[in-house]
C-alpha cells in the first residue's frame, strides 16, 4: 500500500523541541557540550589545520575590540553576496580589512610577514556569519565566537574573544553570534548586482542582514526570449524541455557553520553509443549554470518555480542514441560550480542500492508522440574521466525516482529523491512541450 509520510508532524515536533531549548535573545554564554560535540583535542593535525586554527584564534581575539567589530560588521554588510561573505586573504590585504589586520598583527607580535606566511599555508578561505538569524540581529556587540574547519568531515574548532577554545556542536548553532572561516565556496568574481538587489532584515542598517534580488522572478520563471508566445492573450510559453518545478530535501548535508547549501541538479547518463552503460555529466542547473536558462537558487530545504534541466534539443539528441534513460541527481556542491568531483565508486554503490530496492533509478523520455517521462533502469558504471578526478566535498543528495513504482505517494509531486535506500525528499519533474 502506498503511504504519505508525515513530514508536517515531524517539522512541528522539531520546532517544538527547538522552542523548548531556545534562550532569550541577548544571552551571552559559551555553548554547552552535547554528545554530538566535536573538539580538536587529541590526534595529529596537519600543518594546514594548525595554521587555520591560529588564524581563527587571532580573528577571535581581535574582535575583543569595539572599533574592530563595528568595522568588520560594516564591511561584511557591504559585501555583494547573499550571505555577505568576504574572501579572507584579499580582504585583509585591502584597505577595508586594515582595521582587522592591524589588530591581528599586534596580537601576532607585530610581524605582518609572519601572519601572511601562516595565511598562505592555507587554501583560499571565506569569512562570514553563516546563521541567518544571527547575521540579521548582530549589531556588532561583544561576545562573538569564531569557528573554522577544512573538509566537512574534519573537526570544527571554535574560539571566543579571550582566545580560549570552546566546544561547539556540529548539529546545532550556538546562541552567540558566530563567524565562520571555511574554504571558499563562493564565486567572488560573480557578485550580485546591487542595483537589482536589496539588503533585508538588517535592523534598519544596524545588522549585517541578507542580500536578496528585488524580484525573485529568476527562481520561478524562465526567460524564454523569442520563443515566448504572443497574441491577444498576452501569455507566454516555456522553451520545450524537462523542468524542475518543486523540490523538498530532507537533508541538504550542509552544517550550520557552512551557511546556505549550494543545490545543483545534474543530468547524468550515457555519452557514447559504443559504451551505453558508461555515464557522464550531461547537464547542470543551479546558481552558476553554463546555460542561463538553467539558473535557479535553492537556499534551503524547499524550492518551487520552473527551471530547465534538459532542453528539447538535448533530449532529442540523447534519445536518438540511447533508449535506457538517464539520472536526475541532486547535489550539494562545495567546490567549483556545476563541476562534479567525486568518488565514483561511492556514487555507483548508491545508485545500485536504489535500483536494488526500487527496481528503477532513472528517467526515460517517450518522445514525439506524448513526450512523457517514465521510470527507467539505466545504471551508469563510470564517468568518462573518473581516473583523473579527486574525491572532494561534493555531497550527493539523491537521485530522482518516479514515485509511481514505489511505496511513496505525494499527490502533488512526481518523483521521490533517494540517497541509496534512504528517502531524502520529493520533487516535481515534468516535460513542457
Amino acid at each position: 500500500m502506498k503511504h504519505t509520510h508525515g513530514e508536517g508532524a515531524l517539522v512541528l515536533a522539531l520546532f517544538a523541541a527547538l522552542g523548548a531549548c531556545s534562550d532569550p535573545i541577548g544571552r551571552s554564554v559559551a555553548p554547552t557540550a552535547s554528545p554530538d560535540v566535536v573538539a580538536s583535542a587529541g590526534g595529529a593535525q596537519s600543518e594546514e589545520r594548525v595554521a587555520l586554527s591560529k588564524i581563527a584564534r587571532l580573528v577571535a581575539i581581535a574582535l575583543d575590540n569595539e572599533p574592530a567589530r563595528q568595522h568588520l560588521k560594516r564591511d561584511l554588510r557591504a559585501a555583494p553576496f547573499r550571505e555577505h561573505k568576504v574572501e579572507l586573504a584579499p580582504y585583509l590585504r585591502s584597505s577595508d580589512g586594515k582595521a582587522l589586520l592591524t589588530r591581528m598583527i599586534q596580537l601576532n607580535g607585530g610581524d605582518e610577514n609572519a601572519l601572511f606566511t601562516t595565511l598562505s599555508a592555507i587554501r583560499s578561505l571565506e569569512l562570514y556569519m553563516p546563521v541567518a538569524a544571527q547575521r540579521e540581529t548582530w549589531t556588532g556587540k561583544a561576545d562573538v565566537l569564531v569557528v573554522s574547519q577544512l573538509e566537512e568531515s574534519a573537526p570544527i574548532v571554535g574560539f571566543n574573544e579571550a582566545g580560549s577554545e570552546v566546544a561547539l556542536d556540529r548539529k546545532v548553532a550556538p546562541d552567540q553570534p558566530t563567524l565562520s572561516i571555511v574554504p571558499v565556496e563562493t564565486r567572488f568574481d560573480q557578485p550580485m548586482d546591487l542595483k537589482k538587489s536589496r539588503n533585508v532584515r538588517d535592523q534598519n542598517g544596524q545588522a549585517i542582514g541578507t542580500l536578496e534580488p528585488y524580484a525573485l522572478t529568476q527562481s520561478s520563471l524562465i526567460a524564454c526570449g523569442e520563443t515566448c508566445g504572443g497574441g491577444g492573450s498576452g501569455g507566454t510559453s516555456l522553451p520545450a524541455g524537462i523542468y524542475l518545478e518543486f523540490s523538498r530535501l530532507m537533508d541538504v548535508k550542509e552544517p550550520w557553520f557552512r551557511g546556505d547549501p549550494e543545490i545543483e541538479v545534474h543530468i547524468q547518463g550515457p555519452y557514447m553509443g559504443a559504451a551505453p552503460t558508461y555515464a557522464d555529466d550531461l547537464s547542470c542547473s543551479g546558481e552558476h549554470p553554463y546555460d542561463s536558462r538553467k539558473y535557479f537558487d535553492q537556499n534551503g530545504s524547499f524550492w518551487s518555480g520552473q527551471v530547465l534541466l534538459f532542453s528539447e534539443a538535448e533530449v532529442t539528441a540523447f534519445t536518438q542514441k540511447f533508449s535506457d534513460g538517464f539520472h536526475v541527481m541532486f547535489w550539494e556542491d562545495d567546490n567549483q560550480p556545476c563541476t562534479l568531483k567525486l568518488d565514483t565508486n561511492s556514487l555507483t554503490q548508491a545508485l545500485q542500492s536504489t535500483a536494488a530496492a526500487l527496481g528503477t533509478v532513472a528517467i526515460k523520455v517517450l518522445p514525439k508522440a506524448n513526450w512523457m517521462l517514465v521510470a527507467a533502469a539505466f545504471l551508469g558504471t563510470l564517468f568518462t574521466n573518473a581516473g583523473s578526478w579527486l574525491t572532494t566535498n561534493d555531497d550527493f543528495l539523491g537521485v530522482a525516482v518516479d514515485q509511481s513504482g514505489t511505496s511513496y505517494y505525494y499527490p502533488e509531486n512526481t518523483h521521490v529523491i533517494m540517497d541509496g535506500q534512504t528517502f531524502n525528499g520529493r520533487a516535481t519533474i515534468i516535460y513542457h512541450h
